[in-house]
This record gives C-alpha cells, structure tokens and sequence, in this order.
C-alpha cells in the first residue's frame, strides 16, 4: 500500500508545477521523437518512485519528416511584413511527400476549432488542376500557428502549411514555400504501470504523452494530475496507468493498446487536454479556463449532479456530446465506464504553450483537488471516500 504522504506530497503546488515544466521542456512531443522518448523515460522514473511496475509497449507506423520554409516576397502596404520576411508557419503533417519550392499557393482560412480532428481538412489536399500547395490561416493568437492534428497516412499531394491569420495578407501578396517530406517506418511507445494492492478494486488512469509542441498546459497539466490521482487512489485500488503516445496522430497509441485488451466493462479515468490551463485577464490574472469540460458515462442523475457541482468549482463544465472527444471517446467505444476531463486553451497546440504562459501553481491545486474528489465520487457511485 502507498503511503499517504506519497499522494500528498504530489499535490503540492511545487511538485505539480515541476511536472509541468518538466515535462514541457522536453521540447516538442511528436510522437517517436528523441524528446518522446526522453519523456517516457522520466516519466518511467516518476512511476517506479511510486512503487509502480512499468512496461514500455511498442508499436510502428509510418512517420513523417518534414522541413518547411515559408518567406515573404513583395513589400506590403504601409512597410510591414518586407520582402524576406520569414513567415512563422508549422507544416502539415501528412499532406504530400517530397521536395517542393513554389510561390503557387492557395491561403484558406481555417477555424481553430477543427484542428482536434484529424480529418477535416483533407478535401483541400487534394489537387484540381492548376492549384499549387495549400497555406492554412488558423484565427489564433498573433504570429502562432494552430496545428491540425493528423492521420498518419498521406492523404494528398498539395504540400500545406499552417500561419497564423494576422500573417494572411502579406502572404497572399507574395511568398516562396519551400517544403521537404517523406515518410519511414518508425517506433512508438506507450507506457503501461500498474500500483495498489493487487485484490483491491481496479481502476485505469489514462493521459496522453504526445503533442505538438512543448504543450505545457495541454498535455502537461494533466499528466500532473494523472500522477497525483495516481498516488491517491493506490491507497484502495489497484491503478493501472496507460500513457498512450501517437494522440496528435489519430490517437494510434492508444488505438494500438486498446487493440491488444479488452477494456469492456473497465473503470477508466481519463486526464486529457488542458487539465490545468488557465486564461489570463487584461490585468494579469490567470483563471482556470472556462473552455474545459467533463465527459462521464455515468447515468444517474442525482450522480451527475453531484459531479457537475464539483467540477464547477474548478471551471469545469460537465456537458453531453456525441461523438466524444479525446482520447476518452476511444475508451467510451471499447465499453469502458469512463470519466473524462478535457478541453481547449488559447495557447491550444502553439508553440505559445509553455509553463510560464499555460498555468499557475495556484490553479493546478485547484484543478488536482477537484478531479480526485470527483474521482472519488464517481468510484463510489456516489459517495465520497470516508
């Protein structure tokens, strides 16, 4: 059995923001990157130092390797933005292979709500003739492009990129992409521990390891979370901890897991996106963000009052959707019972998204405590741990 100073000591809020940092300063977490597997290394060592058992489950696909240069050509109007202006752009992951170098473009504009789905903007990689490569103008924040998630296959032959939209203009007027790619087999990895007395009621905590960018908030914030609800819960159950690579892919990590168990009937917490992230007011104040929500399986309604009343309290919203996103909807659909914490920021898969600018100590105590009372809550049906 775990020690409750363990658990306690994990919700501190030093220690939640160290995971944080730490975990964010890996650099980016695409999946079987060097920094991918750094990071399942430390967080290996996170797990045994909880007295956890830890397996690193393998699985390949095909990975994409890509160099872009996106540069401005004309003068515009009233002198910003100079001819040899590099553009701050991200590639489109899987959008074509090869090597390009074209001022032939079409800039469409892309609503950041889409950039979840790893699917939605596939129509516009595929060529008519006469069009050239494709510049996504993503309504994000100033000079941070939004990426899209992606499947791991090619799905046209229009090399894309993604810029900001206040970079728009000056795009149109003029520019020069240069884009590189192909694709080699690679190897991912999930990570699987298991802690808690082996007869004491099972239980499943699931985040995501991988991401786009430094993701402090989005990734980082729950993996925190995940640890100190880890440590809580061994106490009286038996935990297993599946940290699934490949989300920003088409969640191929966890697909590959839930491939090789059957989950059906499993009880699964699942700490998504933007666990802890927070929103900053004109005077300097961060809050827990408001576009955050709560997913659960469960079907009472004097159940699902009482959690919507305590995930309030950390600016949580329990809602209903269908399908579910994130990673919990791929729990949902192997019959596990699940509830799920999830949601969006505005630093949302940008290179914006580090510590200093994703959270607040403050505010990832308030998240951990309100996500394992609710855990509790909703392990016992109900009633709260005596």
């Amino acid at each position: 059995m775990m020690a409750e100073s363990s658990g306690a000591a994990l919700r501190s809020p030093e220690a939640l923001i160290d995971v944080v940092a730490a975990y964010s300063d890996f650099g980016n977490h695409h999946t079987a990157s060097e920094a991918d597997e750094s990071t399942a290394q430390w967080l290996a060592r996170l797990l045994e130092g909880l007295g956890a058992v830890v397996e690193r489950r393998p699985f390949t696909f095909d990975r994409f390797h890509v160099s872009t240069e996106l540069r401005t050509t004309v003068d515009s109007e009233g002198g910003r933005g100079t001819a040899g202006d590099l553009v701050p752009s991200v590639p489109l992951f899987y959008s074509a292979v090869g090597s390009f170098e074209t001022s032939d473009f079409e800039v469409v504009a892309l609503d950041r709500r889409v950039v979840g789905s790893p699917r939605r903007v596939e129509h516009e990689l595929v060529a008519a003739p006469g069009q050239g490569a494709v510049v996504f103008a993503t309504d994000g924040p100033p000079d941070l492009p939004v990426q899209c998630n992606r499947a791991p296959v090619v799905s046209g032959v229009r090399p894309a990129v993604v810029i900001a939209d206040n970079w728009a203009d000056r795009v149109q007027a003029g520019a020069k992409l240069r884009f590189d790619a192909s694709v080699a087999p690679a190897t991912g990895a999930n990570l699987v521990a298991t802690v808690g007395p082996a007869d004491a009621p099972k239980v499943t905590i699931a985040t995501p390891l991988s991401g786009w960018t430094p993701c402090a908030g989005e990734r980082g914030t729950g993996l925190a979370v995940a640890l100190a609800l880890t440590a809580d819960l061994a106490q009286d159950h038996h935990v297993s901890f599946v940290a699934a690579s490949g989300h920003e892919l088409d969640h191929i990590g966890l697909q590959d897991h839930l491939s090789q168990i059957d989950a059906n009937g499993d009880t699964v917490i699942h700490l998504g996106a933007s666990v802890g992230s927070v929103q900053w007011s004109p005077e300097g104040t961060a809050t827990l963000d408001r576009r955050r929500m709560v997913l659960t399986t469960a079907s009472s309604a004097k159940l699902r009052t009482q959690i919507g009343s305590l995930v309030a309290e950390a600016n949580w919203t329990l809602t209903d959707l269908d399908p579910w996103p994130g990673e919990g909807g791929n729990w949902r659909r192997a019959g596990a019972s699940v509830l799920s914490f999830l949601g969006s920021s505005e630093l949302f898969h940008t290179m914006g998204d580090v510590t200093a600018r994703a959270t607040t100590p403050e505010a990832m105590v308030l998240a951990c405590d309100t996500a394992i009372a609710v855990t509790r809550v909703f392990l016992g049906g109900g009633k709260p741990k005596r």
